[in-house]
């Protein structure tokens, strides 16, 4: 029994930390091509850490293997994947059905929204402190 136990327990960590690095490699794919993150020079990798983060923080289930938040990552990989669907109102059914609702993805989509500006106020801060350090250091 005990040994059951600690299988199905693997399996469904290996299985919601599949459905975390997707969700966290489409966040890093999208970083990467994101023009404020390139003209501040933040690391896309940082950023999307950060975001993965935040995000998951406000997510459905408590641990990370569950299978509710496996779920919600791979709600989450679809909705910012959304505009580079071949079929977006298909997946926008798909994504109101996944949340529960329409008011489900407004607030999934609220939730990965304030987790990106949080984010990008935070490391772009960062980095402008980093450059007047420089230039300071320059100066003298």
């Amino acid at each position: 029994m005990k040994k059951l136990a600690l299988i199905s327990l693997s399996v469904l960590t290996l299985a919601a930390c599949s459905e975390k690095e997707e969700y966290h490699q489409t966040i890093l794919n999208l970083a990467s091509n994101d023009e404020d993150v390139r003209s501040y020079h933040i690391d896309p990798a940082t950023i999307a850490d950060c975001i993965v983060d935040l995000s998951s923080k406000k997510m459905p289930g408590t641990l990370p293997f569950e299978p509710r938040r496996a779920e919600a990552y791979e709600g989450y990989t679809k909705m910012i994947s959304l505009k580079t669907s071949k079929k977006p109102a298909e997946v926008l059914n798909e994504l109101r059905e996944s949340f529960g609702s329409a008011k489900g993805l407004a607030e999934a989509h609220m939730n990965y929204s304030k987790s990106y500006l949080e984010c990008m106020s935070t490391l772009t801060n960062r980095a402008l402190d980093e450059k007047e350090e420089v230039e300071k250091e320059s100066a003298q």
